[in-house]
């Protein structure tokens, strides 16, 4: 059975480090949403400064555009063993990915949650201060991070709430070091197989 997966959480709670370990563990292909997108912006194409506009304002890119980019992707992939990092950002995105894999019979196994606080975000950021900055993002001022966390927070329950009923939610506390997230999402998975 193909192991299909989606980790979330606030922009700078550790998603993509996580979703790494998880790739290598399980031999899934990692696909961060956010780096697809950092791709298409340098590619300077069309859709690239369609997405450069979105990106920059720290807005959500419209969902036609984010399925069009995810698509061309699983597709690559035969829609099966992967784990998406940043995605879905809104609880459409959520249905549309479950009905698009369930049409395929590859469903949707899990959806990863990091819990983290706005405050627990914002030490690390300062803790790694200069160091690691990614000259290619040109949405980390403190303004579009703080957009960004107030959309999050507008747009997680209902995603919440609705994989919680069908029970393809794993809610985990972010707010702690890497390894102990790390073991307690393997658990989950082991559980699920």
């Amino acid at each position: 059975m193909s192991l299909n997966l989606f980790i979330i959480g606030p922009s700078g709670c550790g998603k993509s480090t996580q979703a790494k370990l998880i790739a290598e563990k399980y031999h899934l292909s990692h696909l961060s949403m956010g780096q697809l997108l950092r791709d298409k912006i340098g590619s300077d194409s069309p859709l690239g400064k369609k997405l450069k506009f979105y990106v920059d304002q720290g807005i959500w890119v419209p969902d036609d555009l984010i399925f069009e980019i995810l698509l061309l992707e699983l597709n690559k992939l035969h829609n099966e063993n992967f784990i998406v990092d940043g995605f879905p950002r809104v609880l459409n995105q959520g249905k549309f990915i479950e009905h698009y894999l369930t049409e395929l019979q590859k469903p949707l196994s899990l959806i990863i949650h990091l819990d983290v606080t706005f405050e627990e975000i914002m030490t690390r950021r300062a803790r790694l201060g200069q160091k690691f900055q990614d000259a290619a993002r040109t949405d980390n001022t403190p303004e579009a991070v703080a957009k960004r966390q107030a959309s999050y927070n507008d747009t997680i329950n209902p995603i919440k709430e609705y994989f919680s009923s069908s029970g393809k939610l794993f809610d985990v506390d972010g707010n702690r070091p890497v390894d102990p997230i790390f073991q307690d999402i393997c658990q989950k998975i082991n559980e699920m197989r």
